[in-house]
């Protein structure tokens, strides 16, 4: 919904109301950010999982310290 409608509506609520549906919608927003952070964590440790899988199977590679500081220099 768009935020225009949104406070559209909520002009339409009574003074004795709002502050219900304010902790309400307050609540909703809650919830929806914590299924994206719910998301976001589910994907970070799919993404771990995936590198300890490759981890296991030897698919990394190696660089010695010097290495990547000369290639930090490149």
């Amino acid at each position: 919904m768009p935020y225009a409608v949104l406070e559209q509506k909520l002009r339409m609520v009574s003074e004795q109301d709002f502050d219900f549906v304010s902790r309400f919608l307050d609540m909703v927003l809650a919830n929806s950010r914590n299924r994206e952070r719910e998301q976001a964590n589910a994907q970070y440790l799919s993404m771990l999982e995936k590198s300890f899988e490759q981890l296991e199977k030897g698919d990394v590679v190696v660089k010695t310290m010097d290495e990547l500081r000369a290639m930090e220099n490149d």
